[in-house]
């Protein structure tokens, strides 16, 4: 909404300013000069947006910079999605731990990220995402850069890897993690996929809490609206007194009491 209000604002300005310029420009002009106006600040902001990421630094983020880059990551997101048609709404905020922790969540579209990122703000959260998604150009080194995980499943020792990164982030960086234990988008309906309980190995190498969330998407006459529910937080005590298979089976029990 705040770049929404920002690009409207500058648009109308540029265009105020271009017919003080041009007195002869008639007033059917005004809205594609505002629309075009509009677009191409957008694009140039999200170019801008796009060199400045790919020029941070290879190490883990000071506080500064990852609280103004995830800042801007939020902002963009939710401006995006607007665009695009997507409202997000958050039940349970409230439940949310006021430290860095696990999040778990129920996969059924590539939005899923994108909408938990900017429903949840003023949280830092990076996700563990499938490696072909980094081999994306441009995207995948922006992904790495924002301290993204890529897990290989097939690949045990990588797969080791990637969660004990992971665990660190949580644990020195205070960044927040998500995942998704389904291990792949669910086109199926509400009724889950097997969990990979391995995931859950995060929150007890890092000894956070897990927050346990669902997302579903309902039609709406401009596009969709996304429902982010916060269903469940097993505090640290809890996640360290049991296994991964333990936290995986209660995770999947609250989701599905509140998807079904």
């Amino acid at each position: 909404m705040l770049l929404l209000v920002l690009f409207a604002s500058l648009s109308g300005l540029a265009v105020t300013l271009l017919y003080a310029l041009c007195p002869s420009l008639t007033w059917w002009w005004h809205l594609p000069l505002w629309l075009g106006t509009y677009v191409a600040i957008g694009v140039v902001y999200i170019l801008l947006l796009v060199c400045s990421f790919l020029w941070l630094p290879k190490a883990d983020p000071s506080p500064r910079t990852r609280h103004i880059t995830h800042r801007l990551i939020e902002w963009t997101l939710a401006w995006v999605l607007l665009m695009l048609g997507y409202c997000t709404k958050v039940e349970g905020r409230d439940k949310l731990p006021h430290r860095p922790y696990l999040l778990v969540c129920n996969h059924r579209s590539a939005f899923d990220p994108l909408c938990t990122v900017a429903a949840l703000t003023d949280v830092d959260m990076v996700f563990v995402a499938k490696p072909g998604v980094f081999r994306i150009p441009v995207i995948g080194t922006i992904l790495h850069r924002l301290c993204f995980l890529p897990i290989d499943r097939e690949n045990a020792r990588n797969a080791v890897t990637t969660i004990k990164r992971a665990a660190e982030l949580v644990r020195d960086v205070n960044l927040c993690v998500g995942i998704y234990p389904e291990g792949t988008r669910n086109k199926t309906g509400d009724e889950l996929l097997p969990f990979h309980a391995g995931s859950f190995k995060i929150a007890k190498l890092a000894g956070c809490p897990i927050v346990v969330a669902t997302i579903r998407y309902e039609k709406h006459w401009l596009g969709k609206v996304v429902h982010l529910n916060i269903v469940d937080v097993m505090e640290e005590a809890f996640v360290e007194e049991n296994n991964t298979a333990t936290l995986s089976d209660r995770a999947k029990e609250k989701m599905e009491e509140t998807l079904l």
